[in-house]
């Protein structure tokens, strides 16, 4: 026979299930709990008795049967209890694998724009070259109707020279052309031979070259920043001996400087340089692919441009005369007297022009060579092989020959 023990309703362990009978009832003691008790249902209550209790996971359901009475003594009303624990916290918003998909996506995004902006940096470079060679060859015929027009004494004194840099000798009377010995010519291959390319071969006025600087000086090579730097401080140190005009070079990154962000973005370049003080100012201009170079002569109240392709830039001598007032109202608080000023470009038929793409940065040299030392310019481009060893070897040893 089965023992009944009365059963309060609602149950202590229900609190949250409705009673759905006004009067108590009984459950058989021992009454079984499947699949698995609760784990917060004891084993006692009143007019309840369950197995033996069981830990389960908290996410599982639980069912607990009930006997009553009047609905016979094997009837079971099977009760679903809910879990009363708090859920788990749900995984994080991203996993290791996703977080690393999505930080390289980012990446190849950053890299798909860099390749972008040097496939336009192409296009651009190209397209100036492809102009620079129309304009080229729009000049020839003027050059040639030059040629067949102005008699040989009467043509622009440009020394023929050597056709290689190893005829060129003091000795033979053109103190211009300094001879390279054979030591010398051992030290130049050395610096154009392969080895670190981080490693520093010259060090001199704030600036520091390397062996991958010195090698754009090397065949034909485009001259890069550090070099013309390198060369213009050795050209401003010289000018401090005696009998020679008085020279300030600005920086290779002061007229893109100047042109872009205008005079206060380098106004402070000079703080500790008087311009107005010396006889030349020059003032090296790239123009993306082509290197230029403007001259100042406060001596002559000039402002002269020169291109080894012919090139035309009265904008250019323009933004300098600007640069000057601007410096001058400035650093002397006055305005700058620009009456009788000239603002100049040299034609291709005066001076000495390039004949391939690779030479304009050692012929922008050549030309600030010779003018600070008030010397004509008298090179052509059948000397540039000769001018690159003996520019690799003065900045190795910080000095010109």
């Amino acid at each position: 026979p089965k023992v009944l023990l009365p059963l309060p309703w609602p149950p202590n362990c229900l609190p949250n299930f409705p009673c759905p009978f006004p009067y108590p009832q009984t459950v058989p003691p021992n009454s079984p709990c499947f699949p698995n008790c609760p784990p917060n249902l004891p084993t006692a209550l009143p007019g309840l008795a369950l197995d033996q209790p069981q830990q389960h996971p908290p996410s599982l359901p639980h069912t607990v049967r009930i006997f009553f009475p009047f609905l016979g003594s094997d009837s079971v009303i099977l009760l679903k209890v809910k879990d009363s624990r708090t859920p788990a916290p749900s995984l994080p918003f991203f996993q290791a694998e996703l977080w690393i998909k999505e930080l390289t996506s980012v990446y190849d995004s950053r890299a798909r724009e860099r390749w972008r902006q040097i496939e336009e940096q192409k296009a651009l470079a190209l397209q100036l070259q492809s102009q620079r060679l129309q304009e080229r060859e729009r000049s020839v015929q003027d050059l040639v109707d030059l040629h067949l027009r102005v008699p040989l004494e009467k043509e622009i004194p440009v020394s023929v020279g050597p056709e290689g840099p190893e005829r060129a000798r003091p000795g033979q009377g053109d103190d211009e052309f300094p001879e390279i010995t054979e030591e010398m010519e051992k030290e130049i291959k050395s610096l154009f031979r392969g080895g670190n390319q981080d490693e520093v071969l010259s060090e001199a006025f704030r600036l520091t070259i390397t062996r991958k600087d010195i090698q754009t000086l090397n065949n034909l090579n485009w001259l890069n920043d550090e070099i013309i730097n390198f060369y213009m401080n050795l050209l401003m140190e010289r000018s401090k001996e005696k009998d020679l005009p008085a020279v300030h070079a600005f920086n290779t990154f002061f007229f893109t400087k100047l042109k872009t962000a205008g005079y206060q973005a380098v106004k402070r370049w000079t703080k500790k340089v008087d311009i107005f003080s010396v006889d030349l100012l020059l003032v090296p201009i790239h123009l993306g692919v082509h290197w230029c170079l403007a001259v100042v002569d406060f001596r002559k109240k000039t402002i002269t441009y020169y291109d080894s392709m012919g090139g035309i830039n009265s904008e250019a001598c323009r933004i300098l005369l600007q640069y000057l007032k601007q410096e001058s109202l400035d650093k002397k608080r006055k305005e700058f007297d620009t009456n009788g000023w000239a603002l100049l470009s040299k034609k291709s038929q005066e001076i000495p022009q390039q004949m391939n793409g690779s030479d304009c940065g050692m012929f922008a040299c050549r030309y600030a060579e010779c003018i600070s030392k008030d010397k004509p310019i008298n090179f052509t481009q059948q000397h540039m092989p000769y001018f690159r060893k003996r520019m690799a070897w003065e900045i190795l040893h910080r000095k010109l020959l």
